[in-house]
C-alpha cells in the first residue's frame, strides 16, 4: 500500500470526522481536505482546486443568486400567503413536492432538479409546519433512488458495460425499470410518511439576508423580467439536450442580464450566494479524484471481496457487491464507483456461472444511493448545505432507508433475474 493511498484514506476519515463533529463549517472542512491532498502531493494544484470551475459549482452559485432575485419579487409573498393558508396540510405539501421530484428526475439530472426547486424555498413561512429542510435533502435522495424508472441513459450505460465486459446477454429497455420499481416505491413511502417528519425545521441558508437588510421592491417591469429569465432558465434545464451550450451556464447568463438591468447589484450577489455550500462542494469533489487516482476505491473493493471467502452464495455476492458500491458512493462519484465495481462484478459472476445482469443493475442502483454524507454527489451536497443539516440528523433519518432500499434492490434483482 503506497503512501499516497494511505494519505487519501486518512484525509477521507478526518473529513468525515470533521463533518460529524458539527464544530466546523462544512466548507472549511472540505477545503482543508482538498488542501491537505495538494500539500501532500496526492493531487496537483489544478486537481485540488479546479473544482471551483466545475460545472455543478458554477451552476449552483448562479442558482443561489437567481433564487435571491426571485425572492425580491412579489411572487414569494404571494406564495407565502398561499402556504400559510395550507399550513395545516404538511403531508400534502410533502407528497406533492416528492411526486414532482419523481416525475421531473426522469427528464433531468439530480443537480438540475435541485437547482430548479431552490428558488421556491423562500416561499415557506418561518413558522409553518413544512420548512425547506423537510424537502431539500429528502427530495434529492428520492431523485437518486428513482432515477431510471423510464428507459434512458441508465439502460444504455448498463448495456454498454455488460457488452464491454463480455456478458452473454444484455438488458431489455424496461429491465432496469422493473427492478427498481418496488425499491423506488419503498423510498417514496418512507420519505413521505416517515422521513421528513424527523428532520429539523430550517429555512434555506441562501435566503437569509445578512445584517437585517431589507429587500428592495421591484417595479412591475423588473418583476416580469425576473420571471421571464427564470422561466427561460427552467425551460432550458428541462430541454437541455436541445441547447447549443451546456445548461450549467444558464443561471450565470440570467444573473448577468439582471445585473446589467440593475435588478441585482454586487451587494445582492454577495448576500445571496451561500459560500459555505460552494466551498463544501468545491472541496469534496477533489476527494473523488484522489480516490480514483490512488486506487483507494479498488482497495476497498478488494477488501470486501476478501471478506466473502472462497465460495460465497450468489445472494451473498449480490448483497456484497451492492453494499460495496452503495458504501463507496458516499465518498466518490457514482460514475467512478460504477467503473470500479461493475467490471469486477461481471467478470466474477461469469466465472461463477451466474447471470451478470442482476449484479450490474444492483451496483447501479447502489451507486445512486448517495444519502448518508454530503460527499455522495453534487446534488446531495447542494441540498445538504442549503438546508443547513447536520450529519447526525441525516444518519438518523436516512440510514434505515439506506438499508431497506438495498435489501429491496437485491431481492428485486434476484426475483426478475434468478441467479440459481
Amino acid at each position: 500500500m503506497n503512501i499516497q493511498l494511505i494519505i487519501t484514506l486518512a484525509v477521507m476519515a478526518l473529513m468525515i470526522a470533521g463533518f460529524l463533529s458539527g464544530k466546523f463549517k462544512l466548507g472549511l472542512v472540505a477545503m482543508t481536505a482538498s488542501t491537505a491532498l495538494c500539500l501532500t502531493g496526492v493531487l496537483t494544484f489544478n486537481e485540488a482546486y479546479i473544482s471551483f470551475s466545475d460545472k455543478n459549482v458554477v451552476m449552483i452559485a448562479g442558482m443561489f443568486i437567481l433564487s435571491g432575485a426571485l425572492s425580491k419579487t412579489s411572487l414569494v409573498p404571494r406564495m407565502k400567503e398561499m402556504m400559510t393558508q395550507h399550513s395545516g396540510k404538511g403531508q400534502l405539501i410533502v407528497f406533492a413536492y416528492m411526486l414532482a421530484s419523481v416525475v421531473m428526475i426522469q427528464f433531468s439530472m439530480p443537480t438540475a432538479l435541485i437547482s430548479m426547486f431552490l428558488p421556491f424555498m423562500a416561499a415557506f413561512d418561518e413558522n409553518g409546519k413544512v420548512q425547506p429542510s423537510h424537502l431539500l435533502f429528502p427530495g434529492a435522495v428520492l431523485a437518486h433512488c428513482v432515477q431510471g424508472l423510464l428507459p434512458g441513459a441508465y439502460f444504455v450505460m448498463i448495456n454498454g458495460l455488460l457488452e464491454a465486459n463480455g456478458a452473454p446477454e444484455l438488458l431489455g429497455p424496461l429491465d432496469y425499470s422493473k427492478v427498481i420499481l418496488i425499491p423506488a416505491i419503498l423510498a417514496f413511502a418512507y420519505i413521505v410518511l416517515i422521513g421528513w417528519k424527523h428532520l429539523p425545521a430550517h429555512t434555506m441558508a441562501s435566503m437569509e439576508l445578512k445584517g437585517g437588510e431589507k429587500k428592495a421592491v421591484l417595479t412591475d417591469v423588473q418583476e416580469k423580467i425576473v420571471y421571464l429569465l427564470f422561466g427561460l432558465n427552467f425551460a432550458g434545464i428541462l430541454f437541455q439536450s436541445y441547447l447549443p451550450f451546456p445548461m450549467h451556464i444558464l443561471p450565470i447568463i440570467a444573473v448577468i442580464f439582471l445585473t446589467y438591468l440593475k435588478i441585482l447589484d454586487l451587494n445582492d450577489i454577495k448576500n445571496f450566494i451561500n459560500l459555505d455550500t460552494i466551498f463544501m462542494l468545491a472541496g469534496v469533489i477533489p476527494l473523488g479524484t484522489a480516490m480514483q487516482k490512488t486506487g483507494a476505491g479498488a482497495v476497498v473493493s478488494d477488501c470486501i471481496m476478501g471478506l466473502l471467502g472462497g465460495n460465497p452464495s450468489p445472494m451473498v455476492m449480490l448483497f456484497a457487491f451492492y453494499g460495496a458500491g452503495a458504501l463507496l458512493t458516499q465518498f466518490m462519484s457514482n460514475t467512478a464507483t460504477q467503473q470500479v465495481f461493475v467490471p469486477l462484478a461481471i467478470v466474477t459472476a461469469i466465472a461463477q456461472g451466474l447471470d451478470p445482469r442482476p449484479f450490474t443493475m444492483a451496483i447501479f442502483a447502489g451507486c445512486t444511493a448517495a444519502m448518508l454524507t454530503p460527499t455522495g454527489s453534487p446534488s446531495i451536497a447542494i441540498a445538504f448545505g442549503a438546508g443547513q443539516y447536520k450529519i447526525k440528523d441525516i444518519l438518523k433519518v436516512f440510514l434505515p432507508l439506506w438499508f431497506l432500499y438495498g435489501i429491496a434492490v437485491c431481492l428485486s434483482a434476484n426475483f426478475f433475474f434468478p441467479m440459481v
